[in-house]
């Protein structure tokens, strides 16, 4: 089983980056992923998540490395 959030913690992450004009702090990334709703989905359902929203992008139990991760995959991207 994999621990997912709804709406997806990479699409709430990104836009709370965006409207902060900076980056999130570890503590901004764990406080937006406390307050979002997770929900457990089969492992074969979260691979089929659309990853372009988020939803395969943050490991919620790992918020803070993956998120870096990701931001540092999507600013290589630029």
């Amino acid at each position: 089983m994999a621990v997912i959030s709804v709406p997806a913690l990479g699409g709430l992450l990104a836009k709370a980056e965006w409207r902060k004009g900076s980056p999130l702090t570890k503590e901004e990334v764990e406080k937006i992923r406390d307050i979002t709703t997770q929900v457990l989905v089969p492992d074969n359902i979260a691979r089929t998540l659309d990853p372009f929203c988020g939803y395969a992008n943050v490991d919620p139990q790992k918020c803070w490395e993956t998120w870096q991760r990701y931001r540092a995959d999507a600013l290589a991207r630029r």
